[in-house]
């Protein structure tokens, strides 16, 4: 052969090299200066005269993902495929844009396909947890994450994928991997809060201050976790201190409902009146189908002139709330209250009866009715008959159901009985 002629040759398959490698850097260079419309064109031209390599490809595919344009990245990535069958990284991404396009069944046949190749596939056990989560496939998610957690057992979006789903399932298994996550991530705020969260679902809301201080004494201006941390204060029975960190979320911006309701809330408790009218009113205008909100607004209401907005709002939350017939019970005897102050006593009667048959393990019903019968419409022998069923209710509760107050009242309505019979007596009303 020529040595002419091999030398002519070898220079061609070098500059042939040099101009394929060539567009490949303009192809990079393009993409990561984020042009990625220029991208696609340049590659799709390529690929159009021939030049089928696997980078030409991916460049295209990676150029319509930035894009958002999953279907043709998915046209671009099955095509590649057919050419580059072994190819791991396009199968991958072609894998996550069915999950991206929310195909499913294709990327979970993918995903089963590497854990069915290397079981130690952390990302394709999380990608199979979360699809199965989307289809409420519950054991399957548990499976896979315990896949994970076997491989890591520190592995944060499993362990906290793990405490959302036995949180669906209402299971108290969801605090340990909460706990978990925190423990070993104790900077990360979504950790923190959900653990400090789900203590307070388990009534354990001390425990949940603690875990909110922590947050907090890393960042204090953070508002979320000052509502939180006055939320689990409130659940412990401590309105002074819930106060106290709902004002600092207020002052720092925050205007939501929830702030403004449990401070209201809390405000009632501590008996501050018009602070709770100021906050519940603000929640409310926020939110107007919390019944909640509607009856502590009321029943700060009642305390002030405000009698017939007191009113208004309790009613309001008797058409918004579930049918609790303690709460229902509870809603009117404070409109019955309201209607006494008002001297509206046969309203305030209609209240307490209907109190009453509402919520008949409430015995301070009856005597409320008695009470307004015998001192304020003056019907003696109806008093006397409420005052007995009274007596006859509290006297044959167990032990532990008797409270002090109704003991308390107790001793009073059977002196009452006694004075009512003899008056009776002698009206000869008996």
């Amino acid at each position: 052969m020529n040595l002419h002629f091999i030398k002519y040759t070898i220079v061609c398959l070098i500059l042939c090299l040099l101009t394929e490698l060539s567009g490949q850097d303009q192809l990079t260079e393009l993409y990561y200066s984020g042009q990625f419309s220029a991208v696609i064109k340049e590659a799709s031209t390529q690929i159009n005269k021939g030049d089928s390599s696997v980078a030409n490809f991916r460049v295209k595919a990676l150029a319509e993902i930035q894009l958002g344009r999953t279907a043709l990245a998915i046209a671009t990535l099955e095509e590649s495929l057919s050419t580059h069958p072994g190819d791991r990284t396009l199968a991958r991404t072609l894998a996550g844009q069915y999950f991206e396009a929310g195909n499913y069944l294709k990327a979970k046949a993918s995903f089963r396909q590497f854990v069915t190749e290397n079981s130690s596939d952390i990302s394709s056990w999380m990608k199979l947890a979360e699809m199965a989560t989307f289809k409420q496939r519950y054991p399957e998610a548990i499976i896979a994450l315990n896949h994970v957690l076997a491989l890591d057992t520190m592995n944060l979006g499993s362990l906290m994928k793990m405490g959302e789903i036995l949180d669906r399932l209402n299971s108290t298994g969801a605090i340990i991997y909460y706990q978990l996550a925190w423990e070993y991530y104790p900077d990360n705020q979504k950790a923190a809060y959900a653990y400090a969260n789900e203590l307070i679902r388990l009534k354990k809301s001390l425990e949940a201050i603690p875990v909110c201080d922590s947050m907090l004494a890393r960042d204090s201006s953070n508002i979320k976790f000052l509502k939180l941390l006055g939320y689990a204060h409130y659940k412990s029975g401590n309105p002074f201190d819930a106060i106290i960190n709902f004002n600092r979320a207020s002052s720092l911006g925050d205007s939501t409902a929830f702030a403004f309701k449990y401070r209201g809330i809390c405000q009632y408790l501590i008996s501050d009146f018009t602070g709770s009218i100021s906050s519940l009113r603000h929640a409310a205008l926020n939110d107007s189908t919390d019944a909640e909100i509607r009856f502590f607004l009321g029943s700060s209401l009642a305390t002030t002139k405000e009698k017939e907005a007191a009113m208004f709002h309790l009613n309001r939350s008797l058409k918004l709330m579930q049918p609790d017939p303690s709460v229902v019970g509870r809603i009117y005897a404070e409109q019955g209250n309201i209607k006494r102050l008002q001297t509206d006593y046969d309203l305030a009667l209609d209240y307490y009866i209907m109190a009453w048959e509402t919520d008949s393990t409430k015995p301070m019903y009856l005597y409320f009715q008695a009470s307004i019968l015998d001192n304020s419409m003056h019907k003696s022998k109806k008093a006397l008959v409420i005052y007995e069923q009274y007596a006859k209710k509290v006297s044959g509760e167990e032990e532990e159901k008797q409270t002090e107050q109704a003991i308390s009242i107790l001793t009073i309505v059977l002196d009452r009985i006694e004075s009512l019979k003899e008056e009776l007596f002698f009206r000869d009303e008996d």
